[in-house]
């Protein structure tokens, strides 16, 4: 017997429960759409009507329809600079057959909101392969083109912020570079320097004992026979190399910084102005002497006579630069720190005030290898027996001894230009600051006591001799004891003639201080090759020490000797 299943088993779904059913798929649909924000839409291409969900009319900035609407509205939304390039895209998948396209595009509300939109769509045909339908999707992808603009505008931050610090880093590096140039630059120039100066010292003792003896010997023949007269011209002419070689020397402790300066207060501009003259008869007709005096310009500190031989060397370097013909201009300024960046200040040049003069000329210029070399003693570019290359050596040595310093800019064929800086003296001008006195007359001695002391034999019998010769009473002392003995078995002595470098650990600054506790009334006279450090009061000579610079000559011991004993 079959069995009766009933009614409520085979019975069709309600109606309602279908309808129901439809609803609760079409939300579920509505909200994923919503949530991932995507539209549905379906294009007839027959009527150039629409049908989208109403996620898509909400993501193109529309009303919800039921009906279909125009495409002509769809277009309208479209961003004025996208709606080519989605119509170009239809067109090239519709041509090419691939029917399918993806495109980025952006529509703008009635608000005035701009958004973002990724569509993708595929092209319906029929069976003959006529399109008839356009469907797919669009996602409001405005957040994640957010992002990316975001991503890339910090990208764009850290690439700027890394080629600001690549900069910074180049830049130091540079700066570092610069600095260990100028350092290794520094450490050969003093190497140099200390070499150049020992050397110098030697030869200024040699040169005295040649140049005593040398006039010696002509003193004596000028008293002798006619007959001698022959030699009387070759001992003149010995003379004359002997005072060539001391010339030498000057600069290459000038270079070293251990020539002694003689420092005062002076006016850069009356000093450049003086030498005009001078400068425009050195240099010839071909060259264009011009002045540039800077106004109110500020009082130096400086040797007089020593800055006047910077100027000229630097000149007639700049004739040789100008074999043509040329301009050579002298400009005087004020320069404080402050009135320019930091990293723009020389280098080498302490903070402070300075007075600038520049010495300038439109000649050939350097090449940046004989740039390098410029200040070094004896490195020359003229030809053999043309120069001595000590002429910007001297300059070199004088101004960092002035406690300035001094800078060279130069080019191939756009000429050179000098900068020497010398420190702002804030004192008036002195008396001093007039021209040095001619020399006086040789005055003999008046059988006065002095008392000789040097360790150098020929150097202390020249000496000896010379005085003897004026008329002075000599006694004489190898080193400091045996002079610290003599004066105290000798109170006669009136004046202690001695060299700085003295042998047995007391030198002749030293002994002066020594002798002059015992005896307070006795005069003293030192003579030295070069600057000695102990003579020396923040790198400049102590005036109140009186000097007799080697290699010195029977008029210089003469005069110097006279003037002590008189003070």
């Amino acid at each position: 017997m079959a069995k009766d299943i009933g009614p409520s088993v085979l019975a069709p779904t309600p109606l309602s429960a279908i309808a129901r059913s439809s609803r609760e798929r079409d939300e579920l649909l509505s909200l994923a759409e919503h949530s991932a924000g995507i539209g549905v839409w379906d294009i007839d291409l027959a009527t150039g009507t629409a049908r989208g969900t109403e996620q898509f009319f909400r993501i193109m900035g529309l009303q919800p329809k039921s009906d279909p609407i125009s495409m002509e509205r769809i277009r309208a939304v479209r961003h004025p600079e996208d709606r080519a390039k989605v119509v170009h895209g239809f067109r090239q998948a519709l041509e090419s057959g691939a029917d399918s396209y993806e495109v980025e595009y952006r529509v703008i509300h009635p608000d005035g909101a701009v958004r973002w939109i990724f569509g993708r769509g595929r092209i319906m045909r029929d069976e003959h392969g006529a399109a008839t339908r356009y469907s797919g999707v669009d996602i409001d992808i405005t957040e994640r083109k957010k992002a990316e603009a975001a991503l890339a505008d910090l990208n764009r931050q850290l690439e700027e912020r890394v080629r600001e610090r690549t900069a910074q880093l180049e830049a130091e590096a540079t700066r570092r570079t610069q600095a260990e140039t100028l350092l290794l630059q520094a450490q050969k120039m003093e190497a140099v320097g200390q070499l150049t100066g020992g050397i110098a010292h030697d030869f200024n003792n040699l040169l005295t004992v040649i140049i005593g003896n040398l006039e010696n010997m002509r003193r004596r023949l000028a008293r002798s026979a006619p007959d001698t007269a022959e030699l009387g011209r070759l001992a003149d002419q010995a003379l004359a190399g002997a005072q060539r070689a001391t010339w030498l020397t000057q600069h290459l402790l000038a270079f070293a910084r251990r020539q002694p300066l003689e420092p005062r207060t002076l006016n850069a501009n009356a000093l450049v102005a003086g030498m005009s003259d001078l400068l425009r008869r050195t240099l010839g007709e071909g060259v264009v002497v011009q002045t540039r005096l800077g106004e109110n310009l500020w009082l130096s500190f400086v040797d007089a006579n020593q800055l006047e031989v910077a100027i000229l060397n630097l000149a007639v370097n700049a004739r040789h630069a100008m074999a043509e013909g040329g301009r050579l201009s002298i400009e005087t300024r004020n320069l404080a720190y402050g009135a320019q960046a930091a990293e723009t200040w020389p280098a080498e040049l302490v903070p402070g005030d300075y007075v600038v003069v520049s010495v300038a000329d439109n000649g050939h210029g350097m090449s940046q290898q004989v740039l390098e070399r410029a200040f070094e003693p004896f490195f020359t570019t003229k030809g053999i027996g043309q120069g001595t290359g000590l002429g910007l050596s001297q300059v070199y040595g004088f101004a960092k001894q002035s406690g300035g310093g001094i800078e060279i800019e130069s080019r191939e064929g756009n000429g050179t230009t000098v900068k020497l800086y010398l420190p702002r003296q804030t004192q008036p001008v002195t008396q001093d600051s007039a021209a040095a006195p001619a020399a006086k007359p040789v005055r003999p001695g008046n059988a006065e006591t002095v008392l000789v002391v040097e360790d150098e034999f020929l150097l202390r019998l020249n000496a000896v001799e010379t005085l003897s010769e004026l008329g002075y009473q000599v006694v004489e002392a190898a080193d400091a004891a045996q002079a610290l003995d003599l004066l105290a078995r000798e109170p006669r002595i009136a004046l202690m003639f001695s060299d700085i470098g003295l042998p047995g650990g007391m030198n002749g600054c030293q002994l002066a201080t020594a002798a002059r506790q015992r005896l307070p009334q006795l005069k003293v006279l030192l003579t030295s090759g070069y600057a000695e450090q102990a003579l020396l009061k923040d790198g400049q000579w102590d005036a109140t020490i009186p000097l007799l610079n080697k290699p010195y000559d029977f008029q210089a011991l003469a005069s110097r000797v006279r003037e002590v004993l008189d003070l």
